[in-house]
């Protein structure tokens, strides 16, 4: 009974939200009955809210209770996982991560609905703030707000609501029966048939991390729905300025937790994945991040707004904006889009028409309405003093629109691309990296501006008396990291590194600089734009540091501004230090991992020195999950001793999980991930191997597991065709290659020259060469023109199968500045927002 339960209740609670819907939408009217139809929606909002509940409840007993003639709780939990992984079981699938969308903005609906309730007659509105702003905010955003929120919950429930209209089908069933998902399953055509264990959460969602971070991300999109909703309430009363207040604690709130997550997400990835890093500018990732830079740009406009009464288009159509790309990273991320593209997408439930549509609604209510009252929006009776913190707080928001705007093109790319061909590609990191990196510097620097300067206008003096301090120390600490670390000979060689690309290059290629310029910043155009963005991340933190301080020391409710840009000061310092200083640990002679060579091969009880280090795979151990662990002893630049334990195996889905050993320090953290031999899956008794220039392989025989020892060294293209009794008229194309053997019975290494030939009749040959007295042959059978490797094929011997272990391991300095930077501007946003609520109950 708990499907059918859950269903029936999702279809009460769906609706419930169309008539709370209608009801706060009547209610918005200035008539006689308004406030009949506000109690009728609080009614039909409760209605909904006991609907979701019970869903909610039904669907936790179905994870818990192992109903697996469900399909949602077959395909997402298992007998034998932990009971927190069980819990966020619950949002780990498409239709249960939609239905947890809808609690919250359940929540915040009911949140909402007390606060219009309290105009009404609450204790608020007595005594000498009685008839205030508050008050009067109330009165006139309550029923257009809630008729928003109302919306937004229809739409959200309608994608999980399984509902059947004839030929109709609104959204996925969340609790379809496992018979109903898998018609064609063999074992499912036995009637009453239910599994007795389910497939259990993907492994990389089995993390501590899973339990908080994507409730998190929902909470930050469903508090950017409620500056959408005052804003698209401002437009329909015409009180243009006045929802500024009301809506400013919810875009801090919303902006805060947001961020938050996303670095959240950052972490996670960090400690789970083996990519060496936090962002991979992933498309989900993404889309995540792009409404974060709308939503803080919004909310810079909207204090402009507040404070100046100037800017009341940018914080509307910013507002609107960020709200209505928290639906289109929905779409990218459940409408199945992007599945060739992100490691994060779901699979196609059939939502990409209802997502679109919510998307559609959600621009016209908002934009419609801005459009329509363009005319009406006051503008400001003077421009703003170029020297004012208005202008440079709105240049700021500007920039983060236009890197939002750049990230959003980015991702949207293979949507884009699929106008012009089959199967776009998405756009490589290095277009991230060569867009985001100039304009990070522009942030950085106005935020750190925008806090010393003030309102309305100041002279040059003032900017002069305000800015010597913070400048002087500015100089000091980047002169400081120039001559203490190698910031030129990394940066200076950093391009193909970071993927970042000097966009000047181009203009100089096209003429429209002269040569010598060019080629200048072809060299050091990259490292002059990181120069410029370390010198702007210290000028925000030392900026805004002293206006703390300053602040402070008469009212800490007011620090909460510049705290959040202390905080980003850190946090792109710490992305500035790990990145540009990440140090490899190799000597660049590894085996080839996706074109790069930054790795240490250590077979099994072996040691092997590299960059300072010193690497022993000692072997394995098993964990108290029962996944294989593998231990590396190491001793490192300073002598220090320590062991990683690397987990690594395949899971039930015959994918490969692998997660790095990170050790953690202030100063630095060291990065190891490893790549087992196992990982490779060589059959015994293999023949033949694919090598690239510089790479070895380890040939066994019957008698010996270690007999040679082969590298393939380079290519000949200086063929012999006499020597090699080839017909030089039959002959098209020879090419030979150069491959030292050792025979490590003996220690003696030979070269031999086995030769790939394409006859004139385009038929294939291969010329073997042998060792005649080992009895050891090698043929060159194929080789790779985009890479240079070669594929040969060995006569008298096979692959060994030596245990061994890749090491792929990174120095990252001063990471630790981005999860500290992380901390302080959530506080920023948490100072800011016990602020702004104050305000808004007055």
């Amino acid at each position: 009974m708990v499907g059918p339960i859950g269903h029936v209740a999702l279809v009460v609670a769906f609706v419930a939200s169309l008539a709370a819907l209608v009801s706060f939408a009547l209610s918005s009217r200035d008539r006689a009955d308004s406030a009949s139809w506000a109690r009728v929606g609080r009614w039909s909002w409760a209605a909904m809210a006991g609907g979701v509940a019970v869903a909610s409840a039904m669907l936790w007993t179905g994870l818990f209770g192992y109903h697996f003639d469900l399909a949602y709780v077959y395909q997402q939990t298992s007998t034998a996982m932990p009971f927190r992984y069980k819990f966020s079981a619950f949002w780990a699938g498409q239709e249960g991560s939609l239905l947890l969308w809808g609690i919250m903005t359940t929540v915040v609906g009911g949140l909402l609905i007390r606060w219009s309730t309290r105009a009404a007659g609450g204790a608020e509105t007595v005594g000498p703030q009685a008839g205030g702003a508050a008050a009067e905010a109330r009165r006139l955003f309550a029923g257009p707000v809630l008729a928003v929120v109302a919306l937004c919950q229809a739409f959200v429930l309608s994608m999980i609501v399984g509902l059947k209209l004839g030929p109709v089908t609104i959204g996925a069933n969340l609790f379809q029966p496992l018979a109903e998902r898998f018609p064609d399953a063999p074992m499912l055509q036995v009637a009453g048939f239910v599994p007795a264990d389910g497939q259990g959460l993907n492994d990389l969602l089995q993390n501590p991390w899973m339990t908080i971070h994507p409730p998190m991300v929902f909470v930050g999109f469903t508090l950017l729905m409620v500056p959408f909703a005052f804003a698209v309430a401002g437009l329909w009363r015409r009180r243009y300025t006045q929802w500024v207040r009301p809506a400013l604690p919810w875009a801090l709130a919303g902006s805060g937790v947001l961020g938050v997550a996303i670095m959240m997400g950052g972490w996670w990835a960090y400690e789970t994945l083996s990519f060496g890093g936090w962002w991979a500018w992933d498309p989900v990732e993404n889309s995540s991040f792009v409404p974060w830079l709308f939503a803080v740009a919004g909310l810079h406009a909207m204090v402009v707004q507040k404070k100046t009464a100037g800017g009341h288009k940018a914080a509307l159509w910013l507002t609107v904006l960020a709200f209505q790309l928290c639906i289109y990273s929905t779409f990218l991320t459940r409408s199945g889009i992007l599945g060739d593209v992100s490691v994060h997408s779901f699979v196609d439930l059939g939502l990409y028409n209802q997502l679109l549509l919510w998307i559609g609604t959600i621009g016209a209510l908002g934009f419609g309405l801005l459009v329509w009252r363009w005319r009406d929006l006051p503008a400001p009776a003077t421009p703003p003093a170029a020297l004012s913190r208005e202008s440079l707080v709105f240049t700021g928001a500007l920039l983060l629109a236009v890197a939002g705007g750049v990230i959003a093109l980015g991702t949207s790319a293979p949507i884009l691309g699929r106008l012009f061909r089959d199967n776009p590609s998405a756009v490589p990191v290095a277009f991230y990296n060569t867009w985001t990196l100039p304009l990070a510097v522009g942030v950085a620097f106005l935020a750190g501006m925008g806090q010393l300067f003030w309102w309305r206008k100041m002279t040059v003096e003032d900017a002069n008396r305000v800015l010597v301090r913070p400048v002087l120390a500015t100089v000091a600490c980047t002169v400081a990291v120039i001559i203490a670390t190698p910031f030129v000979q990394e940066t200076v060689d950093l391009g193909p590194g970071l993927g970042v690309e000097a966009p000047r290059v181009a203009s100089a290629e096209a003429g429209l600089l002269p040569g010598g310029v060019g080629d200048f910043f072809a060299t050091h155009g990259t490292s002059i734009l990181l120069l410029l963005l370390l010198f702007s991340a210290f000028f925000m933190l030392w900026g805004n540091l002293s206006v703390m301080l300053r602040v402070g020391r008469g009212n800490a409710k007011m620090v909460g501004g510049s705290l959040s840009h202390v905080g980003f000061a850190v946090l792109l310092l710490g992305i500035f230090a790990s990145s540009v200083f990440n140090d490899p640990i190799s000597d660049g002679a590894g085996t080839d991992i996706q074109g790069s060579r930054e790795n240490v091969v250590v077979p099994l009880g072996r040691t092997v020195a590299a960059d300072g280090y010193r690497w022993t795979y000692t072997g394995q151990d098993v964990n108290e999950d029962g996944r294989p662990v593998y231990l590396m002893d190491v001793v490192d630049r300073q002598g220090r001793a320590f062991q990683t334990r690397n987990v690594v195996y395949k899971d039930g889905r015959d994918q490969w999980i692998q997660h790095p050993d990170v050790r953690e320090g202030f100063t630095r953290d060291l990065y190891v991930a490893v790549f087992p031999s196992a990982m490779n899956e060589q059959p015994e008794g293999e023949t033949t191997a694919t090598l690239a220039p510089g790479d070895s392989v380890r040939l066994a025989t019957a008698g010996n597991e270690h007999a040679y020892t082969v590298r393939f060294t380079n290519y000949e293209l200086d063929v012999d065709a006499d020597a090699a009794g080839l017909d030089r008229d039959a002959v098209d194309l020879a090419v030979a290659v150069r491959l030292d053997v050792t025979n490590e019975t003996t220690g003696e290494t030979r070269a031999l020259f086995p030769v790939y030939v394409i006859t004139t009749d385009g038929m294939q040959e291969y010329v073997q060469n042998r060792a005649t007295d080992w009895g050891l042959g090698v043929a060159f059978v194929g080789m790779q023109v985009d890479d240079g490797s070669i594929r040969l094929m060995f006569d008298g011997a096979h692959l060994a199968t030596e245990e061994w272990v890749v090491v792929q391991a990174y120095e990252k300095p001063f990471i630790s500045l981005l999860w500290i930077g992380t901390g302080l501007l959530g506080l920023g946003f948490a100072v800011s927002f016990r602020r702004r609520l104050g305000e808004a109950r007055r």
